[in-house]
């Protein structure tokens, strides 16, 4: 009997473990649903950053009204969801897979904002180029660099991938990117690949839209204080509510919220063009106002239980198309 009884016990101990791992399992799921949830709704043309609708934890009653006969919520869960434009960064594919005069010189002039010199820019330009082209034939040589260099110099059969860049990690491999490294440590945040081209001034911080300029970003080489031409554009963009000339974040100047105020390229180039930009025919392909490609960030939550998903969506509302989905861990 004393031996049934540690048997049984046993499995009482072993189904109660098993319960409990059965519902952690449920309960993470459920976080994973809601997170998709967030997506769907972020993804419905009309939805903005700053709609309630995007902050379900707790449940927001009002705002989910007119969702109520679809979608169900327990107490304990709900989902928070960020909406963020992806052409507040330069995309590199924009401008080295139309490979025209100005397009190139827009590329320099992101590393000569940094401090390289103009044939030093423009030999990693060239570089660039090379690693996105479909050919074997080095641009402006002996400044790019196809297979053979990078056969003699980094010991690669691989290189370059003769491709458009399928992720900015992918750029430091390229020749020449070192010197940018050692210029510019973070020059990864300037970038991405997921946009659909330009960059957005009503979205970009005011340094990237300097770099996109080619004007000077910071006061000294490696240094971590913005020039002149930073805070000049950061008065621009923020404007002068005392006059009643709103900036980009409208009369409470906060970003993402119901009374912003898209800013006009043309203003803006006009402003660059007064710190000593390029000319107008060389700025217009660089900027826009209104990027068309969105980066979703949704949260899932299910008591303690938490699921992240982001995507990134082109074209929202009309003919939308899912450039990347990934779940992101550990944060």
């Amino acid at each position: 009997m004393a031996a049934m009884g540690i048997t049984i016990f046993s499995s009482m101990v072993v189904l109660r473990s098993d319960l409990r791992v059965v519902d952690s399992e449920k309960s993470s799921f459920r976080a994973l649903q809601l997170a998709e949830m967030g997506v769907a709704i972020a993804a419905q043309r009309g939805i903005e950053e700053y709609d309630n609708i995007l902050k379900q934890f707790p449940v927001n009653d009002i705002a989910f009204a007119e969702f109520e006969d679809y979608l169900e919520f327990a107490e304990d869960e709900g989902f928070r969801v960020e909406i963020k434009k992806e052409a507040g960064r330069i995309n590199p594919n924009h401008y080295l897979l139309r490979p025209s005069p100005e397009n190139l010189n827009a590329m320099a002039d992101v590393f000569q904002s940094w401090g390289i010199e103009l044939s030093e820019a423009q030999e990693i330009v060239n570089c660039l180029l090379d690693w996105v082209d479909a050919d074997d034939v080095t641009s402006a040589a002996p400044d790019g660099a196809e297979a053979e260099w990078y056969e003699a110099n980094v010991g690669s059969l691989n290189y370059p991938f003769n491709r458009a860049f399928y992720d900015v990690e992918e750029m430091q491999f390229v020749k020449g990117m070192d010197v940018v490294a050692a210029y510019k440590p973070n020059w990864r945040d300037y970038f991405t690949v997921r946009s659909q081209g330009p960059l957005d001034i009503n979205d970009a911080d005011a340094n990237l839209i300097v770099v996109a300029a080619g004007l000077e970003e910071m006061t000294e080489i490696g240094g971590s204080e913005f020039s002149e031409n930073v805070d000049e554009i950061e008065d621009f963009l923020n404007g002068d509510n005392e006059s009643g000339s709103y900036g980009r974040n409208g009369p409470d100047g906060i970003k993402d919220t119901n009374d912003d105020t898209p800013i006009d390229v043309n203003l803006l180039i006009d402003e660059l063009i007064r710190l000593g930009a390029p000319s107008p025919e060389q700025l217009t392909g660089r900027f826009t106002a209104s990027g068309n490609t969105l980066r979703i960030i949704s949260t899932g939550i299910k008591g303690e239980y938490q699921r992240k998903l982001e995507v990134v969506l082109r074209n929202r509302g009309t003919s939308p198309s899912i450039i990347s989905r990934e779940e992101i861990f550990g944060n």
